[in-house]
């Protein structure tokens, strides 16, 4: 992340730093004064004080030239900021007011935002008029920009190109941007003679130095030379430290975390957990401002919160065997917290949003009834964590197996269920042994009926109800629920006793089919059906057993429904919005995917997304009134995808609900009308908790001859509150 984007504000620092020359006289000393702060203040990283006299600086601004100054300082503060869209009008308007002199230098900085935005032939316009300019180091500044945009084998020769100038130049952040390159690319030697000139160019304190160390400290830890990385890395801590908080940013983010690696590597446990502790609170801190995607495009949840977070919860882990049992339960919680930081991170990936999530977690504090316990599973390089909590406390659990075997071992087994494969039973029992063998004691000490399981990776494909003690099946021994992490569920009890239920599903589909064909997934599925034509996809769409199910479903809850042509999208929406229901059932097609924008449910005439399910389902009336249940009955998660059970608790996140009821495999029609006629006659009855009464209906199904197998009654998953 930090030599992507460490570059880039580097570029973007020497840039604003090049038009300070850009100019004449200041219109007044007011706007003078407000832009010569906000200059100040950006360059700090101070970034909301700048944005603030920044604005106020162009509203005196006078003039064309004032003017651009204005718009352009204030666009590369907003891109600092990433509000990109905010930046590229900014920074275009001071584009088209520049003079022929100043414009390259505003053509790098829309470049660098087309860049961002991977619109590479934009990107490479705006750097080609950039290296035009007559600032030479504008010039090399734009070049190493374009070598970006390049093909590998054509990269390193552009970069070797450019690296004689940029040693004589004596300019520390544009040998820092090609010693970054140069790494990236394998090229040691010049990424080693590229970073030790800025580290000895740059100015003594400043971040371009900090930044220098970073660097260097990197390419030692590359080589294995951990001490040596690690005196540099804390050469730089040091230099840090002093600097305004706003400063500091992601790069004191990286400083500590690769201090808490090195000090692992090195022995040192206590260190390694305190700098662990360092980079989670730096990381909390900076959350909000740490975007979801990094400005290459990858993910900042895999790149950086999910390695800090886990690293923090096993050294946790490991530093509790140590320790006296309130100590050791204390350090066993602190490792459950940096779990569920895990979690909340992962689900605002998935949706690629943090209001959503925000909006729900920390929303109820969870007290764990007597009978309950929650399992957090924690897949680390060479061993399985089991964290569990009851009413009585919190303790651990550890398999010895390489993370990688058991994720294999999990997506075997799910692929089994999936295909009714009669051979699933040996991997029934291996999963068990793993993964809830090792709870049998405290299972019988505390009499516990209900598992809530918080999965980790592969194994939220896993039903835990299918796993097998060698004897019987875990779903009659306890009644198990999911859950993708307890501080984004709503575990309030519900206080009404008759609630009203929506109930929407399609047979027989109508327009959607027309616009399902122009999507990727439409275009698979067409490809797989008989005959590959759109009839052919409206009939293998076709769901005779919905009408069976929302029919019996009416008899059982009070309410109101909506069949085929009448689940419009429309309709579903002004159903929705009155706010009188507590129970949404939507029996249809759905496939939840790697990501939100993957995941979709069709109603009769247009898709249903998870942003329609936020738009529809999170309006004000339900706000104030919570779903108490959301069952997406014909939905499935991708095959394979160990993020597609994601978007089902996404979908409950959308929609503001307590719990949400769906399936991980498209489920026979008989088995799922049975399921869900006899788990609606248990909630309704009100005598047992929702996942008790997905446990005795699917039990029901068990004991029958031709449902026995776990393909038909082991699907529904019942995610969120349990209760």
């Amino acid at each position: 992340m930090r030599y992507l984007l460490g570059a880039r504000v580097l570029l973007l620092r020497a840039c604003g730093a090049w038009l300070l020359c850009l100019g004449c006289a200041w219109s007044a000393a007011s706007f003078e004064s407000q832009l010569r702060e906000g200059m100040q203040l950006r360059r700090a990283g101070q970034l909301n004080e700048a944005l603030a006299l920044l604005s106020a600086a162009q509203s005196l601004a006078h003039g064309d030239e004032e003017r651009m100054r204005a718009a352009g300082e204030f666009g590369m503060a907003l891109a600092q900021a990433r509000r990109t869209d905010e930046a590229r009008v900014l920074l275009t308007r001071a584009y088209q007011l520049a003079t022929e002199a100043a414009r390259p230098a505003y053509a790098l900085e829309l470049g660098l935002l087309a860049a961002q935005a991977r619109d590479q032939a934009t990107a490479s316009r705006y750097f080609e008029e950039a290296r035009r300019s007559s600032d030479q180091r504008l010039r090399l500044a734009a070049s190493l920009n374009l070598a970006r945009t390049l093909q590998k084998s054509e990269r390193l020769p552009a970069l070797l190109a450019l690296s004689a100038d940029i040693s004589r130049m004596g300019e520390p952040a544009l040998s820092l941007n090609l010693g970054h390159q140069a790494r990236e690319l394998g090229a040691t030697e010049l990424a080693w003679r590229s970073i030790e000139q800025a580290h000895s160019q740059a100015a003594a304190g400043s971040r371009l130095q900090i930044e220098a160390l970073d660097a260097l400290a990197q390419l030692y830890e590359d080589q294995g030379r951990h001490a040596d990385s690690l005196a540099l890395d804390q050469a730089a801590l040091t230099q840090l430290r002093p600097l305004p908080q706003g400063a500091l940013g992601e790069l004191a983010i990286a400083l500590e975390w690769r201090d808490a690696r090195l000090h692992k590597a090195l022995g040192q446990p206590p260190q390694s957990l305190a700098a662990y502790q360092r980079a989670v609170d730096r990381i909390e801190a900076l959350r909000a401002d740490i975007p979801i995607e990094m400005d290459d495009g990858s993910s900042s949840f895999a790149r950086l919160f999910e390695p800090v977070y886990l690293g923090l919860a096993e050294a946790l882990i490991d530093a509790s065997d140590k320790l006296l049992p309130d100590q050791r339960a204390e350090h066993l919680r602190r490792a459950r917290d940096a779990v569920e930081l895990i979690k909340q991170t992962e689900m605002q990936d998935f949706l690629g949003d943090r209001c959503a999530v925000d909006a729900v977690k920390g929303g109820s504090a969870t007290v764990i009834p007597a009978g309950t316990a929650v399992v957090y599973t924690v897949l680390l390089p060479e061993r399985l964590e089991l964290l569990v909590e009851t009413r009585s406390g919190i303790s651990r659990f550890t398999e010895r197996i390489a993370s990688d075997e058991l994720r294999a071992q999990a997506s075997r087994f799910a692929r089994a269920l999936r295909s009714s494969d009669p051979a699933f039973m040996a991997q029934a029992r291996q999963l068990y042994d793993r993964l809830l063998r090792p709870l049998e004691g405290l299972v019988t000490a505390q009499q516990l009926d209900t598992l809530v399981v918080v999965p980790d990776g592969a194994l939220r494909l896993v039903p835990f109800a299918a796993l097998h003690d060698g004897s019987r099946f875990a779903i009659d021994k306890f009644a198990l629920s999911t859950v993708s992490g307890l501080s984004m569920t709503n575990t309030n009890a519900s206080h009404e006793s008759q609630a009203l239920s929506l109930m929407a599903g399609v047979a027989n589909f109508g327009p959607v089919v027309s616009k399902l064909v122009l999507s990727d997934a439409g275009r698979g599925l067409m490809a797989n059906t008989a005959g590959g034509t759109e009839r052919s996809l409206r009939e293998s769409l076709a769901l005779p057993g919905v009408t069976r199910e929302i029919g019996a479903l009416g008899k059982i809850l009070p309410g109101d429904r909506l069949l085929d042509e009448r689940f419009t999208v429309e309709a579903f929406s002004r159903a929705a919005r009155s706010g009188r229901y507590r129970i949404v059932h939507v029996a249809t097609h759905g496939v939840f995917g790697g990501d939100a924008r993957s995941s979709f449910m069709l109603a009769y005439d247009d898709l249903l997304t998870l942003g329609n399910l936020q738009e529809v389902l999170g309006a004000e009336a339900l706000r104030r009134h919570s779903l108490e249940l959301l069952t997406l009955s014909a939905c499935e998660t991708a095959e394979g995808n160990e993020r597609a059970p994601l978007g089902i608790s996404g979908a409950a996140i959308r929609a503001r609900a307590k719990s949400v009821l769906g399936t991980l495999w498209p489920v026979d029609d008989e088995a799922a009308v049975r399921v869900m006629e006899r788990f609606y006659q248990l909630i309704a009855d009100g005598r047992v908790s929702k996942a008790q009464a997905l446990r005795q209906a699917q039990r029901e199904l068990l004991a029958e001859r031709p449902f026995a197998h776990p393909f038909f009654w082991a699907p529904f998953s019942l995610i969120g509150n349990w209760l």
